[in-house]
This record gives structure tokens, C-alpha cells and sequence, in this order.
């Protein structure tokens, strides 16, 4: 078997983290000197060398909080997952808004087996996203595909429908999209689907919002007006009752207020 030198296996575990790990700090940290030579050590694979050397610089500036994420890469190399994701949920208590992070973090805690912080994080991850176009579209489809995952292995039968409709749904955006898409199932399609599995959701937990909004957005997005409006009122009278992230609970009042203003118009 080929062995995989420890700078490679951090490339490849956290590769979404580089960017961050090779920030500047701030210039004026008295913990800079140790942090940098982790970095050197971390790079040329000296993985216990570079831990002794972030832990040194985190004595001598608690606040430099990459050598978090550091130490995160540094335990990953060696395999030591565990550790690795004790770092991380310092990082992240620290820097709450480094969404890539929680996303690898929450990944890290499935492949653990700690199903229920999987779950926790990836929804966090989801609603923090919402509102960020591009983070959006690159990762939710991923993201609501994990949360399928943990759902069916919590036997969760709700999650697993609500999620794999959000899934195709923004599968099927992305899809629209594209000019050509071959032989693939097209956009319509796939909307199609998805509005299926909201309705199984709905069925499995009748008072929650969320299968109403996205079955508004379903339609909405087929243009069919009538089944638009009436999951748009399903969900508006669920909302202050049940769950959505910020992001849904904005665009549905903003939903309701348009829908208002065109009754008003005519």
C-alpha cells in the first residue's frame, strides 16, 4: 500500500481550510513566531513539531485563534479525529461565521459516528448559508444530502423526506440553470419530486412549517399559481408554531406581503 506523507493527507483532509490557514494574523500577536513555525512544520509533515509549536504560540496569544484550526489540520494528519474535532469546535466557538469550517466540521463529526452534533452542525451550516448566493448553490444540495443520511440512520423518517425534498429542490435550481443538461432529469422534473417528498414530510408532522414554504416555493417555481398560494397561507398560519432558519422565516413574510399587495391591486 502507498503511503500518503502527513502535508498531503492535510492538502487533501482540508483543502477547503487552506485559504484560512494561510491567512495573515494579526501582525502584532506575540504568539505570530510559534504559529508561523507550525505552519513550516505542518508543511514539511512534521506533525509533532508543528502541534508542540501552535500550543506554544496559543500559550503565548490565546486570542490567535487559527492555531485552532492548525491544530486541527495537524491532528487530522495523523489520523486523531477526535482532537481534530475538539479544535475545530474551539475555532468555531471563537469564529462562529467561518461557515466552510462548520460545513468540515460537521463532515468530520459524521465520519465519528456522533450523529445528533452531525446533525446539529449541518443545520446550522444550512441556515447560516441561506443567504449567501454562492455558498448556497455550491453546497446545499451536499449538505441537505448529509442530512438525508443521518436522518435515516436516526430512523427519522420526517427529516429524511423534508431533506431530500430541499435536496432536489435545489438540485433542480441548479439544473434550470444549465443550457444544456443531456439526458439528465430536467428541472422540472426534479421540482416534481421534491414537491412529492414535502408532501410526504407534511404527512408525517402536519403542523410544521417548513414542508408548506418549500411546496410554495415548488410551485411557485412551476409557475401554478393556485397551489403556490394556498401552501403559501399553509405556511404562513404554521410559522409561529414550528421551525424555519431566518432566512425562510424573511422570505416568507416578504411572500405574504407581496401576495397581499397583488390582492390589494386587484
Amino acid at each position: 500500500m502507498t503511503r500518503i506523507c502527513p502535508a498531503y493527507a492535510v492538502t487533501i483532509l482540508f483543502l477547503p481550510l487552506l485559504p484560512l490557514l494561510s491567512a495573515e494574523p494579526k501582525l502584532s500577536s506575540p504568539g505570530l513566531p510559534e504559529w508561523q513555525k507550525g505552519q513550516q512544520a505542518l508543511l514539511e509533515g512534521q506533525t509533532e513539531q508543528a502541534i508542540a509549536a501552535f500550543q506554544q504560540s496559543l500559550k503565548q496569544d490565546p486570542d490567535l485563534v487559527r492555531n485552532h484550526l492548525s491544530l486541527a489540520a495537524a491532528y487530522l494528519a495523523q489520523g486523531q479525529e477526535e482532537k481534530a474535532a475538539e479544535q475545530l469546535e474551539h475555532y468555531l466557538n471563537k469564529q462562529p461565521d467561518h461557515y466552510v469550517v462548520r460545513g468540515e466540521y460537521a463532515e468530520l463529526l459524521l465520519r465519528l459516528g456522533r450523529l445528533e452534533a452531525a446533525r446539529e452542525q449541518f443545520e446550522r451550516f444550512e441556515a447560516d448559508i441561506q443567504d449567501h448566493e454562492t455558498l448556497a448553490r455550491q453546497h446545499l444540495v451536499h449538505c441537505h444530502s448529509r442530512l438525508v443520511e443521518i436522518a435515516q440512520r436516526l430512523e427519522d423518517d420526517y427529516a429524511v423526506h423534508l431533506h431530500r425534498g430541499i435536496a432536489l429542490y435545489w438540485l433542480a435550481r441548479r439544473r434550470a440553470e444549465l443550457t444544456d443538461a443531456g439526458d439528465e432529469l430536467s428541472s422540472e422534473g426534479l421540482l416534481c419530486q421534491s414537491a412529492s417528498e414535502f408532501v410526504l414530510a407534511r404527512r408525517e408532522r402536519p403542523d410544521e412549517a417548513r414542508p408548506c414554504w418549500y411546496l410554495h416555493e415548488v410551485w411557485s417555481q412551476l409557475a401554478q399559481c393556485q397551489p403556490a398560494t394556498r401552501w403559501l397561507r399553509a405556511a404562513d398560519e404554521a410559522a409561529p408554531f414550528s421551525y424555519l432558519t431566518p432566512a425562510e422565516q424573511r422570505r416568507l413574510h416578504l411572500a405574504c406581503r407581496r401576495h397581499a399587495e397583488d390582492g390589494c391591486r386587484k
